[in-house]
């Protein structure tokens, strides 16, 4: 086992969770091999610390329901959710919240992403949250504008706002850490988005594009079917999320979400379920796409990072 993989486990495990050896700790996966799964397994077995293990099928949608795993998760005080797709707005993993777990989900995680938690600046992070939280706080309309064409608007009135470091007992956080979100008021969003960034399915030179009216994608090109296919499902093309990168450890896009949406100074979108974060919108997915160079105006005020 990588050496470098165990020492962040044990950080997240440890010094982040606070694990003692009577603490009830889930760890869940989804395939195989899996050597940041893996990881935390061999930093639990070298305190002897006793832990259950879920595994998934890879094949569902990311934050579709996990019935299957609803008794372990209730049953655990910390959880582990390295897996391909993701937990993070799954119904499971709110009521393990609500019931007092700390939750780390770390959907698509590779070992280059996770080895890069190492690099934030936690302390960093959490001033640059509360700015963007300060500018946000009591606010309604977001207006959305990038050089590749992207144009949306739509009201985050009385919305919750996220990404302050959890001070309740159980909570669910997305590892890396580095954004700020919350749940827009659905039907008010409207415009077009050009996707710069989803995963490695899009890139600029696609010019992929999404036609928003009233909260739903109504049209889209050729080059946005990657990611539309995804979400033609249950409620899957309405607006879920919008969010704000701020960590400044990453850089650049790679091709993996969890780590592009955090990028510093970057925006993303997420279509689909977003009922875990303060919204109305339940779905079997939730996917986010990304927009870099962005210029976003908070009732009619510049936001600035």
């Amino acid at each position: 086992m990588e050496n470098n993989l165990v020492l962040t486990s044990e950080n997240i495990l440890y010094k982040q969770l606070g694990v003692r050896k009577n603490t009830k700790v889930l760890l869940i996966n989804d395939y195989s091999p899996n050597p940041v799964y893996d990881s935390f397994k061999e930093a639990l077995s070298k305190k002897s610390i006793p832990f259950r293990e879920v595994m998934l099928s890879v094949e569902r949608n990311s934050s579709e329901p996990i019935y299957e795993a609803l008794a372990d998760m209730l049953w655990a005080k910390v959880i582990i959710a390295p897996t391909k797709k993701s937990i993070t707005h799954s119904p499971e993993t709110k009521k393990a919240a609500e019931k007092g777990a700390k939750i780390i989900t770390l959907p698509g995680i590779t070992e280059e992403v996770f080895l890069k938690i190492a690099e934030a600046d936690f302390k960093q992070i959490e001033k640059e949250n509360k700015k963007i939280v300060k500018q946000l706080k009591g606010k309604s309309k977001i207006e959305i504008s990038t050089s590749s064409g992207t144009n949306i608007s739509f009201s985050i009135k009385k919305r919750e706002l996220h990404g302050l470091k959890p001070k309740t007992k159980g909570y669910s956080m997305n590892l890396p850490t580095g954004e700020v979100y919350c749940a827009p008021i659905e039907e008010t969003a409207d415009g077009e988005i050009i996707i710069d960034y989803f995963g490695e399915s899009i890139n600029p030179k696609d010019k992929a594009w999404l036609k928003v009216e009233n909260g739903r994608i109504t049209e889209w090109n050729d080059s946005a079917k990657a990611f539309v296919s995804l979400q033609q499902v249950e409620n899957g093309l309405i607006i879920a999320e919008f969010g704000i990168g701020t960590n400044k450890a990453h850089k650049k896009p790679i091709g993996n979400v969890l780590h592009d949406e955090k990028i510093f100074g970057t925006i993303h979108i997420a279509f689909g379920n977003n009922v875990s974060f303060g919204g109305k919108n339940r779905s079997p997915v939730h996917n986010d796409l990304i927009l870099v160079n962005p210029t976003v105006l908070v009732d009619g005020k510049k936001l600035e990072w």
